[in-house]
């Protein structure tokens, strides 16, 4: 039992990474810095702002963890910030959009039809 307990434990305290993403825009000369959210599927994400092919980052070593460098002109950082928006937005919009199952409340035809067999039963035995 104890055993069980220390694993469960070990989950609640999951160190964050510290991973950065710094993104360099080419064309403006501007660069922004954020830490990684996930790292799956060849994606290096930063939760609503970028979704970034892992292939396309230069990744490097540092004190804090890894750091993925992603250069690129402002049409293609313009594109992956779009793509990071709206994978957000769409889970808000599957997460707001929940509708609790409606419980059947009307006789369906199947209900009628067995209702009308078991009838036209006690009529036959009846009259038998």
């Amino acid at each position: 039992m104890a055993l069980l307990n220390k694993k469960k434990d070990e989950e609640d305290y999951k160190v964050e990474t510290t991973d950065l993403l710094i993104v360099f825009d080419n064309d403006n000369k501007t660069s922004d810095i954020n830490v990684v959210s996930s790292l799956d599927d060849g994606t290096v994400t930063v939760n609503g702002m970028y979704k970034i092919p892992l292939q396309d980052c230069e990744i490097t070593v540092g004190k804090e963890g890894r750091n993925f460098f992603y250069r690129a002109p402002a049409e293609s950082v313009e594109e992956v910030e779009r793509l990071a928006q709206l994978e957000h937005n769409i889970v808000l919009t599957q997460i707001t959009a929940y509708r609790p199952p409606e419980p059947p409340n009307a006789m369906d035809l199947t209900k009628v039809f067995l209702f009308a067999l078991v009838a036209l039963a006690l009529i036959a035995m009846i009259f038998i």
